[in-house]
Protein backbone atom coordinates (compact mmCIF):
# COMPACT_ATOMS: atom_id res chain seq x y z
CA UNK A 1 0.00 0.00 0.00
CA UNK A 2 1.21 3.45 -0.84
CA UNK A 3 -0.11 6.95 -1.54
CA UNK A 4 -1.38 7.56 -5.05
CA UNK A 5 0.69 9.31 -7.70
CA UNK A 6 -0.76 10.95 -10.81
CA UNK A 7 1.14 8.45 -13.00
CA UNK A 8 -1.04 5.68 -11.46
CA UNK A 9 -4.10 6.98 -13.32
CA UNK A 10 -4.12 4.48 -16.20
CA UNK A 11 -3.68 1.48 -13.89
CA UNK A 12 -6.41 2.78 -11.60
CA UNK A 13 -8.78 3.37 -14.51
CA UNK A 14 -8.45 -0.26 -15.68
CA UNK A 15 -9.97 -1.31 -12.35
CA UNK A 16 -12.48 1.42 -11.49
CA UNK A 17 -14.12 1.22 -14.91
CA UNK A 18 -15.23 -2.38 -14.24
CA UNK A 19 -18.92 -2.93 -13.61
CA UNK A 20 -18.10 -5.62 -11.01
CA UNK A 21 -16.49 -2.95 -8.82
CA UNK A 22 -19.42 -0.56 -9.05
CA UNK A 23 -22.06 -3.26 -8.49
CA UNK A 24 -21.21 -3.81 -4.85
CA UNK A 25 -19.82 -0.45 -3.80
CA UNK A 26 -22.06 2.20 -2.32
CA UNK A 27 -20.76 5.24 -4.16
CA UNK A 28 -18.75 4.03 -7.17
CA UNK A 29 -20.38 5.18 -10.42
CA UNK A 30 -20.62 3.17 -13.62
CA UNK A 31 -19.55 4.01 -16.18
CA UNK A 32 -16.55 5.68 -14.59
CA UNK A 33 -15.18 8.44 -16.85
CA UNK A 34 -11.43 8.33 -17.47
CA UNK A 35 -10.96 12.04 -16.72
CA UNK A 36 -12.50 11.52 -13.27
CA UNK A 37 -9.53 9.34 -12.28
CA UNK A 38 -7.08 12.25 -12.58
CA UNK A 39 -9.40 14.47 -10.54
CA UNK A 40 -9.89 11.71 -7.94
CA UNK A 41 -6.16 11.08 -7.45
CA UNK A 42 -5.61 14.80 -6.84
CA UNK A 43 -8.63 14.86 -4.50
CA UNK A 44 -7.24 11.92 -2.49
CA UNK A 45 -3.81 13.55 -2.26
CA UNK A 46 -5.30 16.86 -1.09
CA UNK A 47 -7.42 15.08 1.53
CA UNK A 48 -4.30 13.37 2.90
CA UNK A 49 -2.53 16.73 3.17
CA UNK A 50 -5.53 18.16 5.05
CA UNK A 51 -5.88 15.05 7.23
CA UNK A 52 -9.54 14.61 6.28
CA UNK A 53 -9.09 11.23 4.54
CA UNK A 54 -6.30 8.72 3.90
CA UNK A 55 -6.67 6.46 0.88
CA UNK A 56 -3.90 4.25 -0.42
CA UNK A 57 -3.38 2.30 -3.61
CA UNK A 58 -2.69 -1.40 -3.32
CA UNK A 59 -0.03 -2.58 -5.77
CA UNK A 60 1.76 -5.90 -6.22
CA UNK A 61 5.13 -6.11 -4.49
CA UNK A 62 6.84 -7.85 -7.40
CA UNK A 63 5.12 -5.65 -10.03
CA UNK A 64 4.73 -2.22 -8.41
CA UNK A 65 2.84 -0.77 -11.38
CA UNK A 66 0.13 -3.48 -11.15
CA UNK A 67 -2.85 -1.90 -9.40
CA UNK A 68 -4.83 -4.27 -7.18
CA UNK A 69 -7.24 -1.83 -5.54
CA UNK A 70 -7.83 0.80 -2.91
CA UNK A 71 -7.99 0.83 0.88
CA UNK A 72 -8.31 3.78 3.17
CA UNK A 73 -10.23 6.02 5.46
CA UNK A 74 -12.62 7.72 3.07
CA UNK A 75 -13.33 10.24 5.79
CA UNK A 76 -11.74 11.11 9.11
CA UNK A 77 -13.41 13.23 11.74
CA UNK A 78 -10.88 14.97 13.94
CA UNK A 79 -13.72 16.32 16.08
CA UNK A 80 -15.12 12.85 16.82
CA UNK A 81 -11.84 10.96 16.40
CA UNK A 82 -13.14 8.32 14.01
CA UNK A 83 -12.55 7.13 10.47
CA UNK A 84 -14.72 5.44 7.87
CA UNK A 85 -13.08 2.46 6.23
CA UNK A 86 -13.52 1.91 2.50
CA UNK A 87 -11.89 -0.40 -0.01
CA UNK A 88 -12.26 -2.22 -3.31
CA UNK A 89 -10.19 -4.86 -5.06
CA UNK A 90 -9.93 -5.72 -8.74
CA UNK A 91 -11.94 -8.88 -9.54
CA UNK A 92 -8.66 -10.42 -10.79
CA UNK A 93 -7.52 -10.44 -7.14
CA UNK A 94 -10.72 -11.38 -5.31
CA UNK A 95 -10.45 -14.13 -2.68
CA UNK A 96 -6.68 -13.85 -2.34
CA UNK A 97 -6.54 -12.01 0.99
CA UNK A 98 -5.56 -8.58 -0.32
CA UNK A 99 -8.54 -6.79 1.27
CA UNK A 100 -8.00 -8.39 4.66
CA UNK A 101 -4.27 -7.65 4.66
CA UNK A 102 -4.82 -4.04 3.55
CA UNK A 103 -7.61 -3.41 6.06
CA UNK A 104 -5.52 -4.86 8.89
CA UNK A 105 -2.68 -2.50 8.04
CA UNK A 106 -5.10 0.39 7.77
CA UNK A 107 -6.54 -0.34 11.22
CA UNK A 108 -3.03 -0.32 12.66
CA UNK A 109 -2.38 3.01 10.94
CA UNK A 110 -5.67 4.45 12.19
CA UNK A 111 -5.37 3.40 15.80
CA UNK A 112 -1.58 3.67 16.21
CA UNK A 113 -0.59 6.60 13.99
CA UNK A 114 -3.78 8.66 13.72
CA UNK A 115 -4.89 7.91 17.28
CA UNK A 116 -8.47 7.15 16.25
CA UNK A 117 -10.92 5.97 18.87
CA UNK A 118 -13.30 4.32 16.42
CA UNK A 119 -13.21 2.85 12.93
CA UNK A 120 -16.39 1.98 11.09
CA UNK A 121 -17.37 0.67 7.69
CA UNK A 122 -20.41 -0.01 5.60
CA UNK A 123 -21.18 -2.49 2.86
CA UNK A 124 -24.24 -3.53 0.92
CA UNK A 125 -25.88 -6.57 2.48
CA UNK A 126 -25.42 -8.45 -0.79
CA UNK A 127 -21.64 -7.93 -0.55
CA UNK A 128 -20.99 -10.76 1.90
CA UNK A 129 -17.28 -10.89 1.00
CA UNK A 130 -16.80 -7.29 2.12
CA UNK A 131 -18.64 -7.94 5.37
CA UNK A 132 -16.41 -10.96 6.02
CA UNK A 133 -13.26 -8.88 5.42
CA UNK A 134 -14.31 -6.35 8.04
CA UNK A 135 -15.28 -9.09 10.49
CA UNK A 136 -11.91 -10.83 10.01
CA UNK A 137 -10.28 -7.51 10.91
CA UNK A 138 -12.29 -7.28 14.13
CA UNK A 139 -15.20 -5.02 13.18
CA UNK A 140 -18.56 -6.11 14.54
CA UNK A 141 -21.97 -5.69 12.90
CA UNK A 142 -23.75 -2.86 14.65
CA UNK A 143 -26.88 -2.95 12.55
CA UNK A 144 -28.50 -3.14 9.16
CA UNK A 145 -30.01 -0.06 7.54
CA UNK A 146 -32.91 -1.17 5.38
CA UNK A 147 -33.02 0.44 1.93
CA UNK A 148 -30.24 2.87 2.84
CA UNK A 149 -28.85 3.06 -0.69
CA UNK A 150 -30.58 3.44 -4.04
CA UNK A 151 -28.23 1.79 -6.51
CA UNK A 152 -29.24 1.38 -10.12
CA UNK A 153 -32.97 1.69 -9.36
CA UNK A 154 -32.84 -0.86 -6.52
CA UNK A 155 -32.91 -0.11 -2.83
CA UNK A 156 -30.11 -1.89 -1.02
CA UNK A 157 -29.79 -2.81 2.64
CA UNK A 158 -26.46 -1.81 4.19
CA UNK A 159 -24.51 -3.44 7.03
CA UNK A 160 -22.87 -1.04 9.48
CA UNK A 161 -19.80 -2.40 11.29
CA UNK A 162 -17.51 -0.81 13.85
CA UNK A 163 -14.52 -1.27 16.10
CA UNK A 164 -13.25 0.86 18.96
CA UNK A 165 -9.66 1.17 20.12
CA UNK A 166 -10.07 -0.88 23.32
CA UNK A 167 -11.50 -3.80 21.31
CA UNK A 168 -8.73 -3.53 18.72
CA UNK A 169 -6.01 -3.71 21.36
CA UNK A 170 -7.04 -7.30 22.08
CA UNK A 171 -7.17 -8.57 18.49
Amino acid sequence: MRPYEIQDAESVFKVVKLREIAETTISMPHPYPRETVDWWINFVRENMEKGSAYEFGIFLKDRPSEYVGNCGFVSVSNQHNHGELGYFISPDYWNKGYSTEACSKLLDFGFSKLGLERVFGRCMAKNIASKRVMEKCGLKVEGVAKHEVLKWDNYEDVFHLGLIRSEWDYI
